[in-house]
């Protein structure tokens, strides 16, 4: 039989942005990261009672507590590489956006 793959975790808000939206302060599920499990990706989140859960958009899956600490501990110390996404710094300001005139076409009257 073969061995069920490990789980992948990384940290950060760009991480789990891509799965599901950001929750009031005062709600029972803290995101951390986003988690991969095998073919399933999904946010990485913290219930108020100490359990893991993988959730994509509403919808929580629940992981193992013990796989997820593992993995957690393999990911410490590590530094969370910037998404392709996240925009690059720009050293110079960026520049004033470009104005627009919009002239009238000259309209020929011929003489009757």
């Amino acid at each position: 039989m073969a061995k069920k793959p490990e789980l992948s975790i990384r940290m950060g808000a760009l991480e789990w942005e891509r799965y599901t939206y950001a929750r009031p302060a005062d709600a029972d599920l803290t995101l951390i990261g986003s988690v991969r499990d095998g073919q399933q990706m999904g946010a990485l989140a913290q219930t108020s009672d100490g359990k893991y859960v993988q959730v994509v958009g509403d919808f929580m899956v629940p992981l193992s507590s013990s796989k997820v600490a593992k993995a957690l501990a393999k990911t410490q110390g590590k530094p969370v590489a910037p998404a392709f996404f996240a925009p690059l710094p720009s050293s110079s300001p960026p520049k004033p956006a470009p104005v627009v005139t919009i002239k009238r076409r000259r309209v020929f009257v011929l003489p009757s």
